[in-house]
C-alpha cells in the first residue's frame, strides 16, 4: 500500500477546494473559509502545520444550490457526497477526490470515500428557543455518528449502537437537517452550524461582507471581520498552542486510478 505523503494530501485537498470555488464563482454562490482553515490562513497563510483538512461554510440556500449544481453536472474526479448519497455516513456534504481512497479502520465503507473538503451549512438560530434547537440537532447527530461505525465504539452503549445501526445514518441525517434549518440564514440575527458547532453562535452580520485571504498561495473568501469570528472560536487565536493541545487528523490515503 503506497500511502500519500502529508504534502501530497494537502496538495490534493487544495485542488478540491479550487474546484468548489470555481463552481461557486460561476453560479454566484457564497462560501467562506472556516474554522481551522481560516485560522491557518490568518496565522500561517496556509494549513495549520499539524492539521491536514479544509473546511468551508455556506449559507444553507447557497449550500443547497451548490450540491444541486454539482450533482446535476458530475465531474470525473471531484464529486459531491451528501446525506442522501448511498452509504454516506455524515450529516453535511463533502466534495471528494475520486483519484484517492481513504484508509479507514472503524467506519463503514462507502462509494467515493476519498480525500475531501468539508462543506458546513450555516442556518439561522431561533434565539427564542436555542437550547431546544441545539439539543435536537446534537442528539440526532450523536445517533447518526453511532450508526456510522462498523463496531460499537468504546464510549457507546451496545444497545444504543445496535438501535442506531438499525435506523441508519440516512434517517438520522434527515432529522439533523430538520432540526437545523428552522430559520433562514438571511433573516436571522445569529447563525451556526447546528449539530457540531452550536456552542458557537456567530452574529450573521459577520458574513455580510467578505475579503480575500491567502491560503497556500491563493486567495479565497473569508468573513471581512474574521477577527471577531476567530475570537468566538479560539479566543487568543494568534497564540500558538502547546504541543499537548495540537489536534491532528493524521489522514491516510492512497492514490487510485480513475
Amino acid at each position: 500500500m503506497n500511502l500519500l505523503s502529508g504534502e501530497e494530501v494537502k496538495r490534493k485537498e487544495v485542488e478540491i477546494l479550487n474546484h468548489i470555488v470555481a463552481v461557486c464563482e460561476k453560479h454566484g454562490l457564497r462560501y467562506y473559509l472556516s474554522y481551522g482553515t481560516l485560522l491557518g490562513a490568518i496565522r500561517h497563510k496556509g494549513f495549520i502545520p499539524w492539521d491536514d483538512d479544509i473546511d468551508i461554510s455556506m449559507p444553507r440556500a447557497d449550500y443547497d444550490q451548490l450540491l444541486k449544481v454539482m450533482l446535476a453536472n458530475p465531474d470525473k474526479r471531484f464529486v459531491a457526497l451528501t446525506p442522501k448519497s448511498k452509504g454516506y455516513p455524515y450529516h453535511y456534504a463533502k466534495v471528494v477526490d475520486l483519484s484517492t481512497k481513504l484508509v479507514e479502520e472503524n467506519l463503514d465503507d462507502f462509494a467515493g470515500n476519498g480525500l475531501w473538503v468539508d462543506i458546513f451549512p450555516l442556518d439561522g438560530v431561533d434565539t427564542t428557543e436555542p437550547t431546544r434547537q441545539k439539543k435536537l440537532a446534537k442528539y440526532f447527530n450523536s445517533c447518526r455518528a453511532s450508526a456510522s461505525f462498523k463496531h460499537c465504539p468504546a464510549n457507546n452503549k451496545p444497545w444504543k449502537w445496535r438501535m442506531c445501526k438499525m435506523i441508519g445514518t440516512r434517517n438520522f441525517s434527515r432529522l439533523v437537517t430538520w432540526a437545523s434549518r428552522r430559520l433562514p440564514f438571511d433573516s436571522a440575527q445569529y447563525v451556526a452550524h447546528m449539530p457540531t458547532a452550536m456552542q458557537y453562535l456567530f452574529p450573521r452580520r459577520l458574513f455580510d461582507k467578505v475579503i480575500k485571504v491567502e491560503f497556500e498561495g491563493a486567495l479565497y473568501d473569508a468573513p471581512a471581520d474574521y477577527d471577531e469570528y476567530l475570537k468566538i472560536l479560539y479566543a487568543d487565536y494568534m497564540q500558538i498552542p502547546p504541543e499537548s493541545q495540537r489536534i491532528t487528523h493524521s489522514v491516510k490515503a492512497i492514490a487510485v486510478d480513475l
